[in-house]
């Protein structure tokens, strides 16, 4: 595969452009659409298992009916066991690849450049490989402090520490780089075309986390 390749790799943090103008000479994401949502359910297999005993903790604090809090832990045994972890993350990032590479379709084409569906994949593809070392970073930081993912507060902070990050944050800045270098668009348009493409993909994890500290909220 043409863009994993160690010199391609090296490149995405070096000279992003050179890789990228591979993109424009030949589209090629079967792989990688692949090999990333693969990485993310691998992670969420190393990360800390969830003991019945903290389930059993988080329950009681949390839901005071007896007969709720047996439902509740049946539940979360299932949706938190380390399989079906793997499942939802490949499933998820898997999905959000094609729905990410629409909506840089549509923008782009907006601004003018020339795109198809799958240039679009491509780029979108190429510029994540570069979260593949966020994904080993995150397992050894939550194996350290032996996270509990049952005590994850979606605040602020879990937003940035998510969705903000130096790798997420350098991603957004190879689409612009992408699309220079793919699509026949100038500096500046490249620069809001990765503007609002990262303004559009976060519009979905802001609204999860209003909504679920809302019903967190509401519901006490």
């Amino acid at each position: 595969m043409e863009y994993l390749k160690p010199s391609n790799l090296l490149n995405l943090i070096v000279s992003p452009g050179k890789v990228f103008q591979k993109v424009k000479e030949k589209p090629d994401f079967l792989i990688l659409i692949f090999l990333i949502p693969v990485i993310a359910a691998l992670t969420t297999l190393f990360m800390p298992k969830v003991t019945e005993e903290a389930l059993l903790e988080y329950v009681k604090r949390t839901i005071e009916d007896p007969q709720v809090q047996e439902a509740t832990l049946k539940t979360l045994k299932l949706t938190k066991s380390p399989i079906f972890l793997a499942g939802t993350a490949f499933v998820n990032t898997f999905i959000s690849f094609f729905i990410a590479s629409f909506v840089l379709l549509v923008i782009v084409r907006l601004a003018g450049g020339e795109i198809d569906y799958k240039k679009a994949l491509t780029i979108v593809a190429v510029a994540n490989l570069v979260m593949i070392p966020y994904y080993i970073f995150y397992v050894i930081y939550a194996r350290v402090v032996n996270l509990n993912i049952l005590d994850i507060q979606m605040n602020f902070k879990y937003f940035i520490r998510t969705y903000l990050h130096v790798f997420a944050i350098w991603r957004y800045v190879l689409i612009g780089i992408g699309v220079f270098a793919a699509c026949e668009l100038n500096k500046a348009k490249s620069i809001i075309v990765s503007i609002v493409y990262s303004a559009v993909t976060l519009i979905m994890p802001i609204v999860s986390m209003f909504t679920q500290n809302f019903m967190k909220f509401g519901g006490r």
